[in-house]
């Protein structure tokens, strides 16, 4: 069965979506993936098909959710990485909310349908603690946070971890937390630096040993499509190829 991980905290421009589509093009390197859209800017989508969103009309989550089947919705990106996409229109799922019998497992039900499927779902999770953000930590077996090194984004940490906590609770008991990725870092800014030390000092080994750096090459595969036929591919890619040796690690034990 296939292990399922988010991507998320509350707060835009931390790396999610980013962390989401690197991590989802190197698993597939080696395992099937499937990477579910949860953001109703559909940026996940845009970038692994190259495609604009609204060529999937009505072919979303959201039509997985209210069908409670998947399959149909799937969009292969290559034989081993496909994508579940997602549209503005998503963010109607509560004008539809009765048709579930618990409205925050919805997706946790749908994905049941095909987690045999594949080695690894990955989960982009919008910027919000709505139910988008819900239903996602509820289908999930573990949560990687995005942690930005920029003082908002720090000071949304432990709301999330707290909301981590009661979807443990009240919904998912199953879920872990794999661990805080620190991304988005300008090496140049002395108050990343700082942050980036009190969060390693606060948080210890909950921190991922790699920081995920800011780098023009990362921008532009939103443009290109990700690749690592050249260096300079590889190059942009080499903090998330660490990035995944340890999250496989942590997720194994």
């Amino acid at each position: 069965m296939g292990i399922t991980l988010s991507f998320g905290i509350q707060k835009g421009g931390a790396g999610k979506t980013t962390s989401t589509c690197m991590t989802s093009y190197i698993l597939s390197r080696d395992y099937k993936v499937l990477t579910v859209d949860m953001d109703s800017q559909g940026n996940a989508t845009n970038i692994l098909t190259q495609k604009d969103i609204y060529q999937y009309q009505d072919r979303t989550v959201l039509n997985a959710m209210l069908e409670r089947n998947p399959e149909p919705y799937i969009v292969p990106v290559t034989d081993t990485l496909h994508v579940l996409p997602a549209d503005d229109i998503l963010v109607t799922l509560d004008d539809h909310i009765q048709i579930f019998t618990n409205p925050s497992l919805a997706l946790q039900e749908c994905l049941r349908v095909i987690k045999d499927n594949y080695d690894f779902i990955l989960i982009d999770l919008p910027p919000n603690l709505g139910k988008l953000t819900v239903n996602g930590l509820a289908a999930s077996d573990f949560a990687v946070v995005n942690l930005q090194s920029e003082p908002l984004c720090w000071k949304a940490l432990d709301r999330y971890l707290e909301l981590l906590r009661l979807v443990q609770e009240r919904a998912n008991p199953n879920l872990k937390l794999a661990g805080i990725l620190l991304s988005m870092q300008d090496s140049r800014a002395a108050i990343d630096s700082s942050i980036i030390d009190q969060v390693r000092k606060d948080y210890e080994d909950w921190v991922f040993a790699v920081t995920i750096r800011r780098r023009t090459r990362l921008k532009e595969f939103t443009l290109t499509g990700i690749t690592d036929r050249t260096a300079h591919d590889r190059y942009a890619l080499a903090e998330y190829d660490t990035f995944v040796e340890e999250l496989l690690s942590r997720v194994s034990q």
